[in-house]
């Protein structure tokens, strides 16, 4: 799926193969993901381990390792893919009221989302903390935070320039944790998400 945002693209790169992929390259690239993705929707982090997931795509580990350096960059690519397409769902959605209004429902949808896709969230938020990126995941936050915001508004303008999405962001992963590692019911997490989208985007 392409993205229209830079730093997620350059993101994605970063933490898989960066020369340019041969299409037999990119098949196998894809059923590598694809692989990975059922084996975390199976059974979250646990399951998908690199001898698993090239069982799973019909190859060996040291065709997946060619793709991506380590485990937690797989991981943390399936969870850059997650996103981009929670960003083309919330552009699907037709949110109405003030932008307030807007950015706390589209949050909160994200939350239920998440929740319906618990063990892959699972995975990908076990990969974000690794040391073995070196800062790569988090160097594509930020964009990635104000696309969210921009696809709920319908406002591909619209910058973040008194970083209400990049605090916003760091309330949604710290939500996305505590519902991943089962502290929190989706329930509580979506109240505590709307709280501090409302609180933020007041």
């Amino acid at each position: 799926m392409e993205t229209p945002l830079p730093a997620v693209e350059r993101g994605r790169s970063a933490i898989s193969l960066t020369r340019p992929l041969k299409e037999a390259e990119r098949v196998r690239r894809e059923r590598i993901l694809t692989a990975a993705r059922d084996l975390a929707r199976e059974g979250g982090p646990e399951a998908t381990t690199i001898r698993a997931v090239a069982e799973r795509a019909g190859t060996t580990p040291v065709t997946v390792y060619r793709y991506f350096p380590s485990k937690d960059h797989l991981l943390l690519r399936l969870m850059i893919d997650w996103s981009v397409r929670v960003i083309a769902d919330l552009t699907a959605r037709d949110y109405a009221g003030t932008d307030t209004d807007r950015v706390a429902a589209g949050f909160a949808d994200i939350i239920g989302w998440a929740a319906d896709d618990r063990l892959l969230l699972t995975a990908g938020m076990s990969a974000i903390g690794s040391p073995d990126l070196s800062g790569d995941g988090l160097s594509v936050w930020r964009e990635l935070f104000t696309g969210l915001v921009r696809a709920i508004l319908t406002d591909p303008a619209w910058t973040d320039t008194e970083g209400k999405a990049l605090t916003l962001g760091h309330v949604l992963l710290a939500c996305l944790l505590d519902l991943t590692t089962s502290r929190a019911t989706a329930a509580q997490t979506g109240k505590h998400i709307t709280t501090a989208a409302r609180l933020i985007f007041r």
